[in-house]
Parts: structure tokens; sequence; C-alpha cells
């Protein structure tokens, strides 16, 4: 989802901000956040909280995610070319799913704000399994597809999803338009990099 299908991320550095500005903690800047996002809420905001500061994550985090959910779609939208892209895929009929760290009602929303009747599973984090890179959120979404390892191509904007397409076992594709870029992606491992939704397609 973040960086991927929606740029997302005025909206989480608004809350990042929100819940610092709460505690009496610096705030980040928006570039700071885009380089703190993508290992979920805790990670996020543990990040974001200043050294001695530690013992706010909880109260911090829980500040965090009541203000996100209040304002998810202020400044989300989809990246140009994505809403092209889904359909395409969709009339070829090609199963579809949503894997991201972001927990999933925040997701839910999204992905019906923008995405409605698009894709066949949303898979949020949850206490349930393990964020990525560890593989059980991709396997449960591939479960209830009903789809191979050989059967799956995983989309993606960071290291962790270059690290959870390996611990799957999946071929990935990885969008420079997201939160790091060719570089980083290219550094952790990625071989397949697109510059713009429509060279995905070439992958499938």
């Amino acid at each position: 989802m973040d960086g991927t299908l929606c740029n997302t991320l005025l909206d989480l550095a608004r809350a990042v901000q929100a819940a610092m500005a709460n505690f009496g903690c610096p705030q980040p800047t928006d570039d700071d956040v885009r380089h703190f996002v993508g290992n979920g809420s805790f990670k996020l905001i543990e990040l974001a909280l200043p050294a001695g500061r530690e013992a706010l994550l909880k109260d911090a985090e829980q500040y965090f995610q009541q203000y996100y959910r209040s304002h998810l779609t202020v400044h989300t939208r989809p990246y140009d070319g994505i809403p092209e892209l889904l359909q395409r895929l969709s009339a070829a009929g090609i199963s579809l799913g949503v894997v991201s760290n972001k927990a999933q009602i925040p997701l839910e929303t999204i992905v019906s704000t923008f995405f409605p009747e698009t894709f066949g599973v949303v898979v949020g984090g949850s206490p349930d399994y393990p964020l990525k890179p560890a593989p059980d959120m991709l396997l449960k979404a591939m479960a209830e597809l009903g789809v191979s390892e050989n059967e799956t191509l995983y989309i993606g904007d960071s290291d962790v999803d270059v690290r959870a397409a390996k611990n799957a076992e999946v071929r990935g594709v990885f969008c420079d338009w997201g939160f790091q870029g060719a570089e980083v992606l290219s550094e952790a491992g990625a071989e397949n990099i697109a510059f713009h939704p429509s060279d995905i397609l070439k992958y499938i």
C-alpha cells in the first residue's frame, strides 16, 4: 500500500508529528517519516521518538493510531498510473491482493476508498502473525487467493518488501516511485525495478 499503490506519506507524517507534539517531543520532518515507514506503526513511532523518551512508545503509538484513523485520506491518493494498471490486471483475470504492515482497519478503509471491489484479499498488520519481512502475511494472502509461489508476483517499494519476497520464495518487482527509490532497492537485492506502474506489465 504505502509507497506502492498510494502516496500516504503526508497523512502518516501529520499523524506522527501530532503524536510527538502531544507528548512534547520534537516533530520529525516529512522526509524523516519517509525513512521511518515500512515496519509497522510501533517501529515508526519508536524511530520518531527522541532518545530517552522510549517509555512513551505505547501511549504515543496509540495517539498516532487514533489521529491517523481520523485523517486517513486527507492527502493520500493513488499514484499516477496505478488505477489504470489495476483495471488492466483485473480485466485480464489476474487475482489481486494487498499485503501491508499497516494495521488492518486503516488499510481496509484506504482500499475501499480508492479501490472498491478490486482486491480479492487484503492482509494488514495483526497480532495474529509477524509483520513483513516475515513471509507469513504473503503466504496468508496467497492461500486465500488459491495461488502457488510460482504463480505469484509481489510488488513493493522498500527493502522490507525485497526481503519479504525472498522469504516467501516469490518473484518480486519493486517500485522506484515509492518511499525509498531504485538505489536503495538495488542495494537491498532487488533485481526487477519498475519506474512507472505500466512497467509492471512486462513482468506478468
